[in-house]
């Protein structure tokens, strides 16, 4: 899952927010200035600015917001998707 970790009054969160809408990407947000274990997440990972957004533990954008495009911005994305599957086949259809 897409988790987008943002504040209020943040252009740079209203610009990813925007992007991920325009390529229908689902995505929860999570305030950091009201959720304080997002916020100690954030900085357990050295983050000092939002947005940041990750895809199941994986570090996605990693540059300024406006520095994106939709393109870019979705292939980071699959990208980290496709990082999630299993390298191996467990081979678990044949035990049926």
């Amino acid at each position: 899952m897409l988790k987008l970790y943002t504040q209020p009054n943040c252009s740079y969160c209203d610009k990813i927010k925007e992007m991920l809408d325009e390529c229908k990407f689902k995505y929860i947000t999570i305030d950091i200035q009201s959720d304080s274990a997002a916020l100690h997440f954030m900085k357990e990972r050295g983050h000092t600015t939002v947005p940041q957004l990750y895809y199941d533990g994986i570090h996605i954008n990693k540059k300024n917001t406006y520095d994106y495009t939709k393109e870019q911005l979705t292939a980071l994305i699959l990208e980290a998707q496709d990082a999630q599957w299993p390298w191996q086949d467990s081979g678990i259809e044949q035990e049926i």
